[in-house]
């Protein structure tokens, strides 16, 4: 089974290898390639399982998972790489980024008390043992500044406003409340994408329950 899927998807591995190495300069591609055929050795029933189906469907559902295997593998290495702990891949989950947010806009070094609370609700409370948290901020703070001005600036609205309230945010986003939330989700899901992307799922081999569109 080896030749048939090698030679099948050695190009969209190729992809996801370059694509990932951009995003995590610091991860040899070469190793990035290696990690996703390894999913392919650790995945054998899933193969099989999708090989049923019709080409775009299996096609889609193996890149989707060898993309999970590429971000837990990057962001393995470049927690190894930078030195700092990494606990269970939660740094860029949006509630992390969302806690430092107001600190990057407004050019505060001082530690989040949203990040002492989620630092609480992990395996380590000691989040900023070693600095750590200065790590994250600059990680998403030069994530925050590759985005277009328009998003940093629905950030900007969305962050450095004493208002939650969703209607108060519109007035200044010229827009409907649902339409500032939808803006707002939309900048957070581009900054996350720039810090590599949404934390990685732990991914058996076994089969996976399917929705009527295919995923």
């Amino acid at each position: 089974m080896e030749s048939a899927y090698t030679e099948e998807y050695e190009s969209v591995v190729a992809s996801i290898a370059t694509e990932y190495h951009k995003k995590y300069p610091m991860v040899e591609q070469q190793d990035i390639c290696q990690t996703l055929w390894m999913w392919f050795v650790t995945h054998p029933a899933k193969y099989k399982e999708w090989s049923a189906l019709e080409q775009k469907d299996k096609d889609k559902l193996i890149a989707k998972s060898l993309r999970h295997a590429a971000i837990k593998y990057c962001e393995q290495e470049k927690a190894r790489t930078v030195g700092y702990e990494l606990l269970d891949l939660y740094y860029y989950d949006v509630s992390v980024v969302e806690a430092f947010l107001p600190s990057i806009i407004s050019e505060s070094y001082e530690i989040p008390t949203k990040i002492k609370d989620i630092g609480s609700q992990v395996k380590s409370n000691e989040i900023n043992d070693g600095n750590n948290w200065l790590v994250l901020r600059s990680d998403i703070a030069s994530a925050f500044y590759k985005l277009t001005e328009a998003k940093q600036n629905i950030l900007r609205t969305r962050y450095s406003t004493e208002s939650s309230e969703w209607s108060e945010i519109a007035k200044d986003l010229d827009t409907t409340a649902e339409g500032a939330r939808k803006k707002v989700q939309r900048a957070l899901a581009s900054l996350v994408r720039n810090l590599g992307g949404f934390r990685p799922k732990v991914e058996p081999d076994e089969p996976q329950e399917r929705t009527d569109n295919g995923e």
